[in-house]
Parts: C-alpha cells; sequence; structure tokens
C-alpha cells in the first residue's frame, strides 16, 4: 500500500492511545477573514441584517445558477447572526445539481463551518454514495461523524482509506486519514472497538500544531504554505523544516488533503497560506472552494480546531488563511 512501508509502531491498547499525549504548546490560533469581491456581495455586507434576505431575493435571478452567489450569501447572512435564513439559502445547493458531488461537497464544507455537522453527516452520505471509489468521500463524511459524537462509525470510514487501494494520485491519503484515526480513539471518552484495526497502526501521534487543506475541484493542485518564525517555509519543495515541520505528499491531482505538522512548535508566529497552483478541468462552482482547519494541541485534550473556507479562481494565487502564534 503507499506510503505503508515503513515499519509499523508497536501495538497499543486505547487507553495507551491516549496516554501517548503530551502538554501542546500554548498557542492561538487566528484566521484571515476571507471575503467575495462581487458587487452583490458587498452590497449585502452593506446592508442591517434584517434588510439582507429580501436583498438577496432581489439578486438572485440574476445569480440562479451560481453556486459561489449563494456560498457568498450564506457566508454574510451567517456573519450577520442570521442563521436560519443562511440555511435556507444554503438548501438551494443541494437543489441545484443533485447529481454534482463538488457541489456536495461544498454545501457539506460551509455546514461544517457553520457548525451543522448533522446536516453536513446527511450530505456526505449522499457525497460517498456518488463517489465511493474517492477516498475524501469516506474522510469527509468520518470527521463530520466524530463531530457528532459518532466516533466508532467515524473510525470504520477512515479505516477504510488507510487500508483500501486507491487511484495513484490519491498517493499517502491512507497516512493523513490514519493520524485522524488514532486521534479520534484517543479523544474518545469511552473505549472503541479496534478490534478491525491491525494492531501496529494504533498510535496516537499528538502535536503542538496541525494545518490541513482539502478543496472540492478535481484535477486541480492547491498547495499548503506554512512559513515558520525562522522564516523556513515547510511546502512541496520542502516538506521538512529545520525545526521538524513536516509536510505530507504534494497532492497535484484533485481534492487533497494535505497536512502539516509541528511536534514541537518554538515561540513564534507561523504564517498559513494557499496556493492555487493549477487546474485540468473545468470547475463547476466558477473556482476552487478550499477549506483550511488550523488546529492547536492536536491529539490532546487540549485540542482547539478553527476552520475557514475560501474560494480561489486563478492559478497562482496564493491567500494567506490565517496564523498560529506560540507563546
Amino acid at each position: 500500500m503507499p506510503g505503508m512501508a515503513a515499519p509499523a509502531p508497536a501495538a497499543m491498547e486505547s487507553a495507551d492511545i491516549a496516554s501517548a499525549s503530551a502538554a501542546p504548546a500554548a498557542a492561538t490560533i487566528t484566521l484571515q477573514p476571507w471575503q467575495s469581491d462581487a458587487p452583490y456581495a458587498q452590497r449585502l455586507r452593506d446592508a442591517k441584517p434584517d434588510a439582507v434576505y429580501a436583498l438577496y431575493l432581489e439578486e438572485r435571478d440574476a445569480n440562479a445558477d451560481s453556486t459561489a452567489f449563494y456560498l457568498d450569501v450564506a457566508d454574510i447572512l451567517l456573519a450577520k447572526g442570521r442563521r436560519a435564513e443562511a440555511l435556507r439559502v444554503l438548501s438551494n445547493l443541494a437543489e441545484m445539481q443533485l447529481e454534482s458531488r463538488h457541489v456536495l461537497r461544498v454545501l457539506g464544507y460551509r455546514l461544517v463551518q457553520a457548525k451543522e455537522e448533522r446536516r453536513a453527516v446527511e450530505v456526505f452520505r449522499k457525497v460517498l454514495a456518488m463517489a465511493d471509489e474517492e477516498p475524501q468521500s469516506h474522510r469527509d463524511l468520518a470527521l463530520a461523524l466524530a463531530a457528532t459524537g459518532q466516533p466508532q462509525e467515524a473510525i470504520a470510514h477512515l479505516y477504510e482509506v488507510v487500508t483500501r487501494p486507491w487511484d495513484g494520485r490519491f498517493d499517502e491519503v491512507e497516512l493523513v486519514a490514519l493520524n485522524e484515526l488514532n486521534a479520534i480513539v484517543a479523544a474518545s471518552p469511552k473505549p472503541l472497538d479496534t478490534a478491525f484495526v491491525d494492531r501496529r497502526l494504533l498510535r496516537n501521534l499528538p502535536v503542538d500544531l496541525r494545518a490541513v487543506l482539502a478543496w472540492d475541484s478535481d484535477n486541480s493542485d492547491m498547495d499548503l504554505w506554512v512559513t515558520d518564525p525562522n522564516g523556513e517555509r515547510c511546502y512541496y519543495g520542502n516538506r521538512l523544516t529545520y525545526q521538524g515541520g513536516q509536510l505530507s505528499d504534494d497532492f497535484t491531482g484533485g481534492y487533497g488533503p494535505e497536512e502539516f505538522l509541528l511536534r514541537d512548535a518554538k515561540p513564534g508566529k507561523y504564517r498559513v497560506e494557499a496556493n492555487f497552483y493549477g487546474d485540468r478541468q473545468q470547475i463547476v462552482t466558477g473556482a476552487t472552494t478550499l477549506t483550511l482547519t488550523l488546529t492547536t494541541g492536536w491529539g490532546t485534550p487540549a485540542r482547539k480546531d478553527q476552520t475557514v473556507t475560501l474560494r480561489l479562481e486563478d492559478a497562482k494565487e496564493t491567500v494567506l488563511v490565517g496564523e498560529f502564534e506560540v507563546k
């Protein structure tokens, strides 16, 4: 299996997995707000909260076929505290292109960001039914299940990613999934049934900092960049830094995830960026939607996550996503 040739770690019981956690560095996460520059978006941002939905209805006919339009409006409504209206707008995505796994994935990611993980589970189940051959379908569902208190089913889907042979463009996705499987087992308040998992693979690997980038368009190459306080950038051309930062394999054919890990973070700021390297297909949403999750204390009880979604349209475009600051 690709990426699994290294000697496996020694077998560990669930209690041992949890005890492998170390005290994380004191770190905070700051996300860089992303805003659409479409004319309608500015008009809606300038409106009072109770006027946004009416303006959305005015703009809808002219933008009815634009996935980006519904995403932008939902983001603005959420930012203004109009959750019910935002979810109503997002529901249009599921109705627009019922057979498009790309659009449904974007909807699922937005629901997760809005802390509507149970709705996201329903969406990701539909995506899995459409695209069982893509490991991201299993992973997306697994992470949403874990967020809704269903860790047993979550680790089953992640183990599917770990053990099943996938298309070559998804090389090393199993390593990211294995890391996530072990973190879920370690965090579970009660022991999970891991009898189906090769015992050599059960080992929690806590780190101070973790950043994960995933995207919605196939045959596209997005890159995760993390620059540490030394000024050294961890990216596809420099996957292991002097400080110990490590980046997973470069996904050049679609979806990701790309994962950055740093076990022992020195004090200072860590700049996290996303780069649109290029794509080889027409993108359904008019742009590539990226989801980035920044985590401190990964694999420990002190774990904290923050997630942001954004869109990139032009090859070679780079955006600042956020920063870790370690005290």
